[in-house]
């Protein structure tokens, strides 16, 4: 999230700044890449630190555990729910032998 102010046109165009600098090849090669809380300082994103929030740390990282794990431990690609329970999960067929 950028900073108040400004005019509409300049948080248009520093979005499509931050957007350009985070689809760079040569710069992010995979979705996994880390990027620091500096790094994305210095694009000017505004960063809260999870650990100034316990209830939103735990809450965070429960969520984050529980679908590294998913993800790990079956073929889903895609998984978005929603406040009630319901689930779209997307799956990957498993490669055949020789793929």
């Amino acid at each position: 999230m950028f900073a108040m102010g400004g005019a509409a046109g300049e948080a248009t165009e520093r979005a499509a700044a931050v957007a350009d600098w985070l689809a760079d090849h040569s710069k992010f090669k995979s979705h996994s890449r880390h990027i620091s809380r500096s790094q994305l300082r210095e694009q000017g994103l505004a960063v809260f630190p999870l650990e100034k929030d316990e209830v939103l740390q735990d809450l965070s990282l429960s969520v984050f555990h529980a679908a590294t794990h998913a993800f790990g431990a079956t073929s889903a690609v895609k998984i978005v729910e929603n406040h009630l329970g319901r689930a779209f999960i997307k799956y990957s067929p498993p490669a055949g032998p020789g793929q």
